[in-house]
């Protein structure tokens, strides 16, 4: 373990924060770059790989929701002084993340041809849908590892490492892309099979990077009273691990749901969704990367008890993630048609993605506000209560909204669109009424 882990807990918000927003930020360019060189292939083709982002969503969230967990309870035995738990809980949740992703890719793969029919594809996009999935699938193990390893550098502070190793990622993806997409070096040209093995290698040379950064730079090595200690660690992983993974995968098959219903819309709307979707993420990258800083913060500050700074450095990062989704979702809209065209022609699709981008403006101030006190609760060791009560106030009250302004109202796809803004809203007075009551105090591991 090195000396500076000690003191993350002192460091300042941005100094954290500056290289996850890049990072995340460079990261949002994968799923738009595949978008990208699928439109090139057809428009059907970018439609029924773009269906399956949701799906993909949820399996990724729960590796992330445990990754998160696990690095928060390293962070709180870090803040607490205690470097030989911390080890030991790194040691732990590398190996169960490989796991998972492992058992994600059995799961997966024999239901490759199956899910693109539950979402309700038919004929072209299904079949696209059905290539993608059933080779992306085989690197979800080096998805996972990336995750975990991603989770665990930053929470000793050395998030820029992470930046780096994100933005090699990309640049392997983006020239493997052009390899398999064009047949270059006497590679057949592979379509979709492509997209997919690119993005699967991708993950392979990421996790490989910051593994190096792992072992030399935190200077982390397992020893073998690591695994006795695991015995007593997991429990701590699971209770605050289940919990944090199920509002986000609620939230990601809230999606699915969504996206089916864009489906029964039609192929303009889903065509519309995918592309508007991949811009408006554009607006969460501040909130989100300030957030995943504040979440490192909260958790080293709760290992050492002092609750009061957590709470200030939380109220202030809800300051800055509001204002900073208001004012990209309006900068993103205004440029929304210039932006899809970069993907279509199709003046119904420039015109349904225009229109989303707008509601979108509804949905990110809130996005921001759940994704910082969530995270917060669970940094504390409190992810139970978004885990209930965030699940149950969207698939009631959210969902509710969304249909009734998409299909009473008629309103289509924008009405999905702001009935996912009502969610958000719905759920960040919840969850700021949760945080405020003080009750994650108590929940802390150490």
């Amino acid at each position: 373990m090195s000396g500076a882990v000690l003191e993350v807990k002192d460091r300042s918000l941005i100094s954290l924060s500056w290289p996850l927003i890049l990072t995340f930020a460079v990261g949002m360019i994968q799923p738009m770059m595949d978008s990208w060189f699928l439109s090139r292939t057809s428009e059907t083709a970018a439609a029924g790989v773009g269906a399956m982002m949701p799906v993909l969503g949820a399996l990724f969230t729960a590796l992330h929701a445990f990754a998160q967990s696990g690095a928060s309870i390293t962070s709180q035995y870090i803040g607490a002084k205690q470097n030989g738990h911390a080890r030991s809980t790194q040691t732990m949740v590398i190996f169960g993340s490989i796991f998972l992703g492992v058992a994600l890719n059995l799961l997966i793969f024999p239901l490759s041809g199956t899910i693109p029919q539950w979402m309700g594809l038919t004929e072209g996009p299904a079949e696209f849908a059905r290539q993608f999935l059933s080779i992306v699938c085989f690197g979800f193990a080096f998805r996972a590892l990336q995750t975990i390893l991603t989770a665990l550098i930053a929470t000793h502070g050395l998030t820029v490492w992470n930046l780096v190793g994100n933005v090699l990622t990309i640049a392997s993806n983006a020239l493997l892309n052009v390899i398999f997409l064009e047949g270059l070096f006497g590679i057949p040209k592979l379509g979709v099979y492509g997209v997919g093995l690119a993005t699967a290698l991708s993950w392979l040379i990421s996790s490989a990077i910051l593994w190096m950064v792992l072992t030399f730079k935190v200077k982390h090595h397992s020893h073998r009273r690591d695994w006795k200690r695991s015995r007593v660690l997991l429990p701590d992983w699971i209770r605050i691990g289940l919990p944090a993974a199920a509002e986000p995968i609620s939230f990601q098959l809230f999606q699915v749901f969504i996206t089916a219903m864009v489906v029964y819309v039609g192929t303009t709307a889903m065509t519309a969704r995918v592309f508007a979707g991949n811009f408006a993420a554009l607006s969460v990258i501040l909130g989100v990367g300030l957030g995943s800083g504040n979440q490192i913060l909260v958790a080293h500050l709760v290992g050492a008890h002092d609750f009061a700074k957590a709470n200030r450095r939380v109220c202030q990062t809800l300051a800055v993630g509001v204002v900073s989704g208001l004012l990209l979702s309006v900068a993103v809209a205004f440029l929304g048609e210039h932006l899809i065209r970069l993907y279509t022609d199709n003046p119904e699709v420039i015109r349904l993605g225009r229109i989303c981008l707008w509601c979108d403006v509804a949905v990110q101030p809130f996005k921001a506000v759940n994704f910082i006190i969530t995270t917060s609760l669970r940094a504390a060791g409190d992810s139970n209560f978004p885990a209930i009560v965030g699940s149950a106030m969207m698939w009631t009250l959210g969902l509710a909204t969304a249909l009734i302004l998409a299909f009473v109202v008629g309103l289509g796809l924008p009405g999905l669109w702001l009935g996912m803004a009502a969610d958000e809203l719905y759920r960040s007075f919840a969850n700021a009424w949760r945080w405020k009551s003080g009750h994650w105090k108590s929940k802390a591991v150490v």
